[in-house]
């Protein structure tokens, strides 16, 4: 069990719900997939947080899921891998990889 809990996201449940320790790079990648998930509006408590509905872009913003982790959690450092299938020009392939940031 986790000194300091927090919900793991996707929420889910085995004998109990699942929690990540907070401050782990578990934890800290549950937080910026929230970002990338929510569109902006959505939470009427931070109207500004997360991303623009993106559900009819052609392509995937990659600059604007790189401001919006950057501008929401302070913790992560985020590099974007950006992947085009060649069989399929409609299909966009975006791996998120996050990482502890360190001092700058």
């Amino acid at each position: 069990m986790a000194d300091v809990p927090h919900f793991a996201l996707p929420f889910r449940f085995g004998p109990h719900a699942a929690v990540s320790e907070q401050d782990s790079i578990d934890e800290i990648s549950d937080c910026a997939l929230a970002i990338v998930l929510c569109p902006i509006g959505y939470r009427v408590e931070l109207p500004s947080f997360g991303l623009p509905d993106s559900v009819f872009a052609a392509r995937v913003d990659t600059d604007a899921m790189r401001t919006a982790i950057d501008a929401w959690e302070p913790r992560a450092q985020v590099a974007l891998d950006e992947r085009h299938d060649t069989f399929d020009a409609l299909v966009d392939h975006v791996q998120m990889l996050v990482q502890l940031r360190t001092g700058e």
